[in-house]
């Protein structure tokens, strides 16, 4: 692994809070997917842009932040990390693929 995957984190939360939502391919697989409390929210890259630029143009000026990121365990291909949005802090848990790119994000506010 050449890059951390806190960095990996850091890299999109970047990209999330940009209001042009750059190329998420640098961080995120083409099948990703992301599950808030347990609702699928979008099932791949270009739904995961449509979703991150909504929620920018929403009149909410909150932005995303790592509140708290869990040490890498090289073992897994998992990152804990708490982040914070629009007044809400929510536990995630991002899946990596083999690549090192964000696969799968799991969300429980």
């Amino acid at each position: 692994m050449s890059t951390s995957r806190k960095s990996i984190i850091e890299k999109f939360i970047i990209a999330v809070n940009d209001p042009k939502v750059p190329d998420l391919g640098q961080v995120l697989e083409d099948d990703v997917q992301k599950i808030l409390n347990s609702k699928v929210v979008y099932n791949n890259i270009q739904e995961a842009r449509e979703y991150y630029i909504k929620e920018l143009d929403g009149e909410s000026t909150s932005q995303w932040a790592i509140v708290e990121c869990i040490p890498d365990d090289p073992k897994k291909n998992t990152l804990r990390a708490r982040i914070s949005h629009n007044n809400k802090t929510a536990d995630t848990v991002y899946t990596f693929s083999p690549a090192d790119k964000i696969q799968r994000i799991d969300v429980v506010n």
